[in-house]
């Protein structure tokens, strides 16, 4: 006979208020792990929507785009499309992204456009003034030189019309004054206005510098015939294409990465899910006397298992809820990280918008719930399947387990060997990773019990010679409790090996960034054209700087970004001279110098290129191009290692950039000093003269290479900010589970610390022997997170990093990193059990020998 579902949940829920702290911190782990999903799904929803308002009206009704291979077109192409085709509904845009003193440094799309081609594509409405009761576009834009924003953006800067804003393209500035507001009643439409800046296009002409050429035409095209011809008479350098596919691949770009944080995100859910199972677990423990009793009394293995299982389903509801209510918060922040390492790497994020959307939410209550009931699953089984004269006896779970030991570790390391086999298989999205990781824990968690006893035999050969009872009592007991220390060191050796792992991770990847910058962007001193409305350097001018006294080396060279239809936007180097010391990937045809650079006609890719771009290793790799003659399909010589922002990269001879796609002259120069100079004064009287010969040029950046390189490793330290605030969020779930297996595990042993008392022992003896076990239990934690540790950052290194980014870089292991994690698990268990076994030293002895 089943016993009434009222009773059994009010006897679970009577029992966990006497239990206060093992609730809060249960609930506190289910928080924690929901807020991991739930800030990252916020950030990756918001990318994808402030994506959307970014483009959406910039890009309006039209369904084609002309674009040039240069990234500019000739006007004189718009007028051929209107007289020789006839067709009405284009418009020729200039886009730029200057950055705007007056609004905090913010970048703003900077478009020009013409007023009388636009009223099929972009309903852009002015605000209404005191001036002018029916303002007028066209009107407005025609009437001088200023630029229109959005009314939302000059209120919170507290602009007015005629005020100045200053447009900062490099080091070229431009002053523009305000025309007027532009103004939305949709609250999404007025969100996108604040991404943009919008003008008459011969202003924007004027202001960037583009002379009679635009940036691109937009079309709307209804039918295959139109399109045809269009294709038709299309000059060689240019394509059409479609806006909404376009718009797709660039936003793809940046999805392995978005993917990556939800792996990240998972693993901060699965530290939350074995919290859960370490509470349960020891909850099921602590009150097996009370089960045994209820069982007696009448009640099923289903009751129990019910009364179990609702327990903590009552307490994951409010935990879930608690969690994204502290997701939304976390994932404000995170949204900002985000958006900006986007806006770095892939494309400009003009609007920043944090977006909540249900199904983010509903996705967060959904994984705290699930995690819920698959920790409590097993903890719960186990309790109901036990019979209740063996629930009266505590050593039953010990001898269950000692026998259970090495079965549990043949299951972890097949867990292990699957998540291997997942790691390796080709694949996309974050799901099979996180199923590999979970897999890759759950296994090192089953190997615990017989790696505890086996280290446990050594350390007590180890210390025999050491004539110290209470050590040899603390490790025994360790061995003796192995079913209450297993879970404490399992719970421990996670969080300290994903702490090895994603550290190692980071130390490798920035060493690897340290030396590709001395190697690839070496150099005491850079100087660059700060104008990019005019990228070429006066050719007198490099001459005089390459020629200053001190300089022995230069690596003069041109970057041009141009456009591809079949990859988008390339970053394209040609260097007149390089001192790069470029490290080889792989080569197509071998090479007596790996320095070489390429001869007229073939090129050389980064490797973040080559596997965006599906360039694999073989004889005659091939990749075709848009170039100012059409499509050119080039050699590729070689692949090289490179942590260039922006998709990669490709070398090609000076000579070809210049035919195929019109550019020549130098951009940048990097200056290698004579090295028995001294290096800082040098530096410094260097970069005057350069300043001082360059005062009737264009301007120029130039800054010392120890700056520069600085720079580089902040864009990187960015880009792996949101990565460390995972991992330390994962931190507090796992400490958290540490200190409530600490206080279930001593409070479980109140009895035992009682009998010492009684034998003789004092307060100060107790408390050492229980900060003994919890110290030797950290020790032994932190050698089995060692080998568990390295795998995980494998697993980062050439698996995540890897899909996510393109790169690849070498594993550095750091002794001081592995002492550092091993002292930390050592700290992290000894300062959980101070309080519990200060107050099991101070346990009054009659009260705590009492039989319930």
């Amino acid at each position: 006979m089943m016993m009434p579902p009222g009773i059994l949940i009010k006897t679970a829920l009577k029992y966990s208020k006497h239990h206060r702290a093992r609730t809060l911190l249960l609930i506190l782990g289910i928080a924690l792990g929901v807020s991991g999903v739930v800030a990252i799904d916020i950030a990756k929803t918001s990318v994808s929507k402030s994506f959307e308002l970014s483009t959406g009206l910039v890009t309006g009704k039209a369904t084609h785009r002309i674009v040039g291979t240069t990234l500019s077109l000739s006007q004189s192409l718009f007028t051929t499309l209107k007289v020789s085709l006839g067709i009405k509904q284009c418009a020729p845009v200039i886009s730029k992204y200057p950055h705007v003193k007056e609004l905090r440094e913010k970048q703003m799309q900077l478009l020009g456009i013409d007023p009388f081609s636009e009223n099929a594509f972009r309903s852009l409405s002015l605000a209404p003034d005191s001036s002018q009761s029916t303002p007028n576009l066209a009107k407005t834009l025609m009437s001088g030189d200023g630029v229109l924003l959005s009314q939302t953006l000059a209120r919170e800067n507290n602009l007015a019309p005629g005020d100045t804003l200053t447009l900062v393209f490099g080091k070229k500035q431009v002053s523009v004054h305000i025309a007027g507001f532009l103004h939305s009643t949709a609250p999404l439409e007025r969100l996108a206005l604040t991404g943009i800046l919008v003008t008459d296009i011969a202003t924007a002409q004027e202001i960037s510098g583009m002379g009679d050429r635009i940036s691109h035409i937009d079309l709307i095209l209804d039918s295959s015939q139109s399109v045809n011809a269009v294709k038709a008479i299309l000059p060689k350098g240019s394509s059409l294409v479609q806006t909404a596919r376009n718009n797709r691949a660039v936003r793809n770009l940046s999805q392995a990465f978005e993917t990556s944080l939800t792996a990240f995100s998972m693993l901060a859910l699965f530290m939350g899910m074995f919290l859960i199972y370490n509470t349960v677990s020891f909850s099921v423990t602590q009150r097996q006397r009370l089960t045994g009793i209820l069982r007696s009394l009448g009640a099923t293995q289903r009751d129990i298992f019910m009364m179990v299982t609702l327990e903590v389903f009552i307490y994951g509801i409010a935990g879930s809820l608690l969690g994204i209510l502290v997701g939304i918060i976390l994932g404000k922040g995170a949204v900002h990280a985000v958006c900006t390492t986007v806006s770095d790497m892939y494309f400009v994020l003009t609007v920043n918008q944090t977006h909540i959307a249900w199904p983010t939410l509903v996705k967060g209550f959904s994984a705290g719930m699930v995690s819920c009931v698959a920790a409590t699953l097993f903890p719960a089984l186990t309790a109901s399947r036990i019979p209740p004269v063996t629930l009266s006896r505590r050593s039953t779970s010990e001898t269950r387990l000692q026998g259970m030991a090495l079965g549990l570790t043949l299951i972890g390391i097949l867990l292990l060997g699957l998540a291997f086999f997942l790691f390796v298989f080709p694949h996309t999205g974050a799901s099979l990773d996180f199923l590999g990781i979970f897999m890759m824990f759950t296994g090192a968690s089953f190997m615990v019990p017989l790696l505890t006893r086996m280290l446990i035999a050594l350390l007590l050969r180890l210390t025999a010679p050491i004539p110290s009872l209470l050590t040899r009592m603390a490790l025994n007991n360790i061995v003796r409790s192995l079913s209450r220390t297993s879970v404490l060191i399992a719970s421990l050796m996670v969080v300290t090996a994903v702490y090895i792992g994603i550290d190692t991770m980071t130390v490798s990847f920035r060493q690897s960034v340290v030396k590709w910058i001395d190697d690839n962007i070496g150099g005491d001193i850079h100087v660059r054209c700060a104008d990019k409305t005019q990228p070429a350097m006066d050719a007198s001018l490099v001459k005089e700087i390459t020629t200053l006294p001190g300089v022995e080396k230069v690596s003069a060279y041109a970057m041009q970004t141009v456009l591809s239809e079949r990859t988008g936007k390339i970053h394209v180097f040609a260097y007149a001279t390089d001192q790069s010391q470029r490290e080889w990937i792989w080569t197509a045809s071998p090479q007596t110098n790996g320095n070489t650079l390429p001869s007229q006609g073939r090129i050389q890719v980064s490797e973040i290129f080559a596997a965006r771009h599906g360039i694999v290793p073989g004889q005659g790799p091939k990749i075709t191009l848009n170039t100012l003659q059409g499509l050119q399909t080039f050699p590729v010589t070689g692949i090289f290692r490179d942590f260039f922002m922006g998709g990669g990269r490709i070398i090609v001879h000076p000579q070809t950039l210049k035919t195929h796609w019109g550019f020549d002259g130098i951009t940048s120069l990097q200056l290698f000093l004579n090295p028995d100079q001294t290096p800082g004064q040098d530096v410094d009287s260097t970069i005057k003269s350069i300043r001082s010969i360059s005062r009737s040029f264009p301007p120029l950046e130039i800054r010392s290479g120890k700056i520069l390189k600085q720079s580089v490793l902040d864009v990187f330290d960015n880009t792996f900010m949101i990565t460390t605030a995972l991992q330390f969020l994962t931190a507090i779930v796992a400490l958290t589970g540490i200190i409530n297996a600490v206080m279930a595990l001593l409070l479980e042993r109140s009895r035992e610390m009682a009998i010492l008392r009684s034998w003789g022992a004092e307060s100060v003896q107790v408390a050492k022997l229980l900060l003994l076990e919890c110290g030797y239990a950290g020790f032994i934690a932190g050698i089995c997170a060692l080998p568990f540790g390295l795998f995980l950052s494998w697993v980062l290194i050439d698996v995540i990093n890897k899909r996510s980014f393109g790169w690849t870089y070498d594993m550095v292991l750091q002794p001081r990193g592995f002492l550092t994690a091993v002292a930390m698990a050592i700290v992290a268990a000894v300062v959980a059990g101070i309080l519990p076994a200060v107050k099991a030293g101070q346990n009054d002895i009659p009260t705590a020998l009492r039989m319930e």
